[in-house]
């Protein structure tokens, strides 16, 4: 997440608005802290939600945990979900939808790095941009 969070921030000068959309829980009762020694992907107490009030309490707890920024709109169940009107996916997929409405990138699970190409596309950005683990694009 916090890849996301930069890119949020450095295009947010030409215009490009990022909302998170809280779906479902991606790992629940997992662990996932191990490869990375962070505790905050540690889910191993955090159930799937089924209800609306969890939804916006774990939404809540992101927010907090991960310093989160970007506006988090939180989907429904059911049949109408934007996850299913989107064609599924994980939990972590990304969506580019453009001005004019139209999907304009879907990814299956999220990558900041072609998420960061795509953005530089659209806005006409150019230059190589240095990521944190050291790689240019």
């Amino acid at each position: 997440m916090p890849d996301m969070e930069k890119i949020a921030v450095d295009f947010k000068e030409q215009g490009v608005v990022f909302y998170n959309l809280y779906t479902k829980e991606p790992h629940p009762g997992q662990d996932t802290s191990r490869r990375s020694g962070d505790k905050r992907l540690d889910f191993t107490n955090i159930p799937q939600t089924k209800t609306m009030e969890e939804r916006e309490e774990y939404a809540l707890k992101m927010i907090k945990d991960w310093s989160q920024n970007r506006p988090i709109i939180i989907d429904i169940f059911g049949d109408n979900c934007v996850q299913k009107w989107l064609g599924g996916g994980a939990p972590n997929s990304l969506a580019v939808i453009d001005r004019e409405g139209k999907l304009v990138l879907w990814q299956v699970w999220s990558d900041a790095k072609g998420l960061r190409v795509k953005l530089q596309e659209m806005t006409g950005v150019t230059g190589r941009i240095k990521f944190p683990n050291g790689l240019n694009y």
